[in-house]
């Protein structure tokens, strides 16, 4: 039986890696989302991080609300890697990511329908069968709209008891994206919080965010909110004792700043861990049959990702949001650049904006983009961008119109500034290890 997980931790990110190896704060565990450690060189560094802490694995993109059902390999990655860390638990996000074909790029609500109830309590019974013997946590997302014409809506707290009670997972409360969705609302948070069901609450996520033009956004890049410290309060009074994460994506300037944030946390669990209430994990309920959510999901996922005109603000609002995100999915994928670029270098180096949204592979051709304008742009990340280039190429053919994953084998080569070639050679299969090589290189 695993341990159960306690106290505070914090999303392990290569930015803060230094500060948190080198300062004292003490910390129970770390969270990796899961999709970015299928890079070789950042998997090595988690099972390495995995021998100091626990190490929970965080899914984005399995998309449990998808109504044509989830992906089966990255199911089957997400239970991998769980095993490889020896995870104490594994979690993933009450959302669909794809529909239609179309890769979304971003956590997208569902309809809080008893129909999407169906559809995330079929594919959680789909993932549980990929995952090791751990809890598996459910995690409320950010709204950036609300979905049009739905009959039998739930509260959303009321959303998320009823898919606690179907699944039998506990869940992973994340606050900031509950304030943010009661204040985007009109709603009191502190009052949908009480509609939450505290009593199966496992783990918290905690996250900053930014009010702009009367919208509030999870950001995870900025100071979280008073108010949102507020809600953790209000839950470690119903379960003292909760363990607690720390989320920060961005704005990493001031690592003295978040790590302020983590004690500020750990002194509210300290002093609540008394007395803490036992965890009610609920019997899985029969399973329901799904209503045909495809339909609607597809045409959401073309809207979303198309650049046709419209005058909806909340379908702008929710693209906004996409075109945000684009960097945070490219720069997994260049281990060179991601620990020197922001997302916000990044998008604007690789003129994301502007660039189209294929229907998968986004993430790819994205990728590409950013080494390549970096290469053009910033001369002291030159050598960087090449190497993280031909890897890319190594691992996906078809160039940035049409990227696609390469199963021969490749054998590839650049020349850097300096006139020293640089190697690549992958063998067969779309999985197989790619290893650089530059002659003459100091080792």
């Amino acid at each position: 039986m695993t341990k159960e997980l306690t106290g505070v931790g914090i999303g392990w990110r290569p930015q803060l890696a230094g500060a948190l190896l080198a300062s004292r704060e003490p910390l129970d565990f770390v969270e990796v989302v899961a999709e970015a450690c299928r890079e070789p060189r950042a998997l090595r560094e988690v099972k390495a991080v995995s021998e100091m802490w626990p190490v929970v694995p965080h899914g984005v993109k399995v998309s449990l609300g998808s109504a044509e059902g989830i992906d089966l390999e990255r199911a089957r990655a997400l239970g991998k890697l769980a095993r490889e860390l020896r995870a104490p638990l594994v979690s993933e996000h009450v959302s669909f990511v794809r529909a239609g074909g179309r890769e979304i790029g971003h956590l997208t609500e569902l309809p809080m329908t008893r129909a999407a109830v169906a559809v995330v309590v079929r594919n959680v019974d789909r993932l549980r069968r990929e995952l090791p013997d751990v809890p598996l946590l459910l995690e409320n997302v950010a709204r950036a709209f609300v979905w049009p014409d739905t009959r039998e809506t739930l509260d959303e707290g009321d959303f998320h008891a009823e898919i606690v009670r179907l699944t039998g997972c506990p869940l992973l409360l994340d606050v900031g994206n509950l304030y943010a969705n009661a204040r985007n609302a009109g709603r009191d948070p502190a009052a949908l919080l009480g509609r939450f069901p505290l009593e199966h609450v496992a783990m918290m996520h905690v996250a900053g965010s930014v009010l702009e033009h009367g919208f509030v956004f999870d950001t995870h890049a900025h100071p979280v909110p008073d108010e949102v410290f507020a809600l953790v309060a209000q839950v470690l009074e119903a379960r003292g004792g909760t363990p607690v994460l720390l989320e920060r994506d961005g704005g990493f300037e001031d690592t003295d700043a978040i790590l302020a944030e983590v004690r500020r946390l750990r002194a509210m669990a300290c002093e609540r861990r008394r007395g803490r209430a036992p965890l009610v994990v609920p019997e899985p309920a029969p399973l329901t049959e799904a209503g045909d959510l495809a339909a609607a999901q597809a045409d959401l996922a073309r809207r979303l990702t198309s650049s046709e005109p419209s005058s909806d603000v909340a379908l702008l609002r929710a693209r906004s949001v996409l075109v945000r995100k684009r960097a945070d999915d490219a720069l997994p994928l260049l281990p060179e650049l991601s620990s020197r670029l922001c997302p916000e270098e990044a998008l604007e180096l690789g003129r994301l904006a502007d660039a189209p949204r294929l229907r998968a592979m986004t993430a790819v051709a994205d990728a590409l983009r950013i080494a390549r304008a970096v290469r053009g742009g910033r001369p002291e990340l030159a050598a960087a961008a090449l190497r993280d280039e031909l890897v890319l190429r190594a691992r996906f053919g078809g160039g940035e119109e049409r990227p696609l994953p390469r199963a021969a084998p490749y054998v590839g080569r650049a020349v850097k500034d300096d006139g020293r070639a640089v190697w690549t050679i992958k063998g067969f299969g779309r999985s197989a290890a790619v290893r650089v090589y530059e002659p003459g290189a100091r080792r």
